[in-house]
């Protein structure tokens, strides 16, 4: 409840629980500034934008709560826009984040200004958390095994091998490829 006074047993003096709710915000936003460092001043900056006019006044519960939320893209440089994860770079957060203080707008409601800032250099990934260029090479590899696996085998692979190397969904598809350079040939 708001308003209510709790006496302390050390000294005796009452005080206001929203003193101590204040408190512990105040200690959550200096542990969040420790672990933004250099980037502190800007995602500090970058925070104003929340506010419904220029020039007006943050909630303190609210300013925490996005800098919790620019704590974690900054820690993890990936994030989510429209249903789809993103990975990104620490000099593009924050090449986003001076970009979104320059245009001086105010009233946002949530991140996704700063997420469409920074859309232009991020890279797609999948649920495994890879992007597309990372599991094209993890394929290549895994072809390029089977591929030395047949080798070593002397030519000898199976029929699922064999696609694999090829990169067939099935062996009647290679049918109809045969079938149809013949057609051109002839």
């Amino acid at each position: 409840m708001a308003g209510d006074k709790i006496v302390c047993p050390f000294c005796d003096r009452s005080f206001d629980l929203d003193q101590v709710e204040v408190a512990d915000l105040f200690h959550d936003r200096l542990d969040l500034a420790a672990r933004l460092g250099t980037v502190w001043r800007i995602a500090n900056e970058y925070l104003d934008c929340f506010r419904t006019v220029p020039g007006g006044r943050i909630n303190l519960k609210k300013r925490v709560r996005h800098l919790k939320a620019v704590c974690r893209l900054w820690e993890h440089a990936e994030f989510e826009y429209d249903g789809k994860r993103f990975r990104t770079n620490k000099p593009e957060i924050r090449r986003a984040m001076t970009t979104v203080c320059e245009a001086e707008k105010s009233g946002f409601t949530n991140h996704n200004y700063l997420k469409k800032c920074l859309l232009d250099t991020a890279q797609r990934i999948s649920t495994e958390g890879l992007t597309a260029k990372e599991e094209s090479g993890i394929e290549a590899g895994r072809r390029a095994k089977v591929a030395e696996k047949a080798e070593k085998n002397e030519g000898i692979m199976t029929a699922q091998e064999f696609m694999k190397v090829k990169g067939l969904r099935s062996l009647t598809e290679t049918l109809q490829r045969k079938e149809q350079s013949a057609e051109r040939e002839a």
